[in-house]
């Protein structure tokens, strides 16, 4: 049985004027992030999910903070994002961390008109909406290397770009992982 933990990285993003010096641009984006960290409030919740069959349909089942896991088992890493400045906060941008003992699973919040879905297989160095990954293979007796989008269960972390929220508003971002 495992205990698993995550921990959440909260960046502001933030549009700085192109002709600002490197030390003002700095400044500036520290300044920004400190608002951004202090305007949005995240947390986040681990939550267990067992499939069961009732009447021949799948039904899920969620079982709040589990205290142990087993290996196969699925949970769900749900973000909770919520707007506490009272005012309009631009491009907030959530990180979270695939748990340490786990691999991702899927089921991420998708993409929409107020948000970006990515995913990193660099510890979150970078992230795309499909990372890939350079191979090398052997065609007709030689080496070539490609560029291939990664499997899922390289993913290192997972974060939702978001436009805007707006004053008080509150966001459930989510995806899911498998205990190894």
């Amino acid at each position: 049985m495992k205990k698993l933990m995550t921990m959440v990285a909260l960046m502001g993003t933030v549009a700085m004027a192109q002709n600002a010096p490197a030390a003002t641009k700095t400044a500036q984006a520290a300044q920004a992030a400190t608002q951004a960290a202090a305007a949005v409030k995240v947390t986040l919740a681990q939550d267990q999910i067992k499939a069961s069959t009732v009447d021949g349909k799948t039904v899920e089942n969620v079982i709040a903070s589990p205290k142990t896991v087993l290996p196969g088992d699925v949970l769900r890493e749900e973000v909770t994002v919520a707007n506490v400045s009272g005012k309009v906060v631009k491009s907030p941008v959530i990180s979270v961390p695939v748990p340490k003992g786990t691999v991702y699973a899927g089921s991420a919040t998708p993409s929409g008109e107020r948000w970006n879905t990515q995913y990193s297989i660099d510890l979150g160095k970078s992230y795309a909406a499909t990372p890939m990954k350079t191979v090398t293979v052997t065609e007709n007796g030689k080496s070539v290397t490609r560029q291939v989008a990664a499997p899922v269960t390289e993913y290192t972390n997972v974060r939702w770009v978001i436009t805007q929220l707006a004053a008080e508003e509150s966001l459930k971002l989510s995806f899911r992982v498998r205990v190894n």
